[in-house]
């Protein structure tokens, strides 16, 4: 069999299908599909009901502002009812952009496998833990700022 250029053309859309695949999965794939998006109000200012989320569950979020930057974060409640607020991100981790998940009480990294206990986030203790967002709690409310939250804009840009 001759090899002809539509044989090439071939070999080069299904490299580029499998960069394109592989990224997707490294990048959270179909994950990230079931983030709820947010954007803040008129004053800047975002609120979001945890009233109906159990002890050990988690909830992720993508916030997107005017100006289309996006930063993900997320809410769960502890084991002691306590609200945990964080970025889907670490200091050290931040430039794999693989962030985290949760498996009951704990939110596992991405990348390196590493699990953090959920009562700790609000604490942020640096390294690969994921990196606290500064919140308030009213209730089962939790109520974020834009400026908080475009704090952790450098872990995802």
């Amino acid at each position: 069999m001759r090899f002809r250029p539509v044989h090439s053309l071939l070999i080069v859309l299904v490299v580029i299908a499998t960069v394109i695949g592989l990224q997707y999965f490294f990048e959270g794939g179909a994950a990230k599909a079931s983030y709820i998006q947010v954007r803040p109000d008129a004053q800047g200012g975002l609120a979001i009901e945890a009233s109906d989320l159990g002890k050990g569950a988690v909830r992720f979020y993508r916030f997107l502002n005017h100006a289309n930057q996006e930063i993900e974060f997320f809410v769960g409640r502890d084991g002691g009812g306590t609200l945990q607020v964080g970025f889907n991100a670490s200091e050290t981790c931040n430039k794999k952009r693989r962030g985290f998940h949760h498996e009951g009480e704990w939110m596992v990294c991405n990348f390196c496998d590493k699990a953090f206990h959920l009562k700790d986030v609000n604490a942020d203790s640096g390294g690969c833990a994921p990196a606290a967002l500064k919140h308030r709690v009213e209730g089962d409310r939790v109520l974020l700022t834009e400026n908080d939250i475009l704090a952790g804009w450098r872990l995802f840009h």
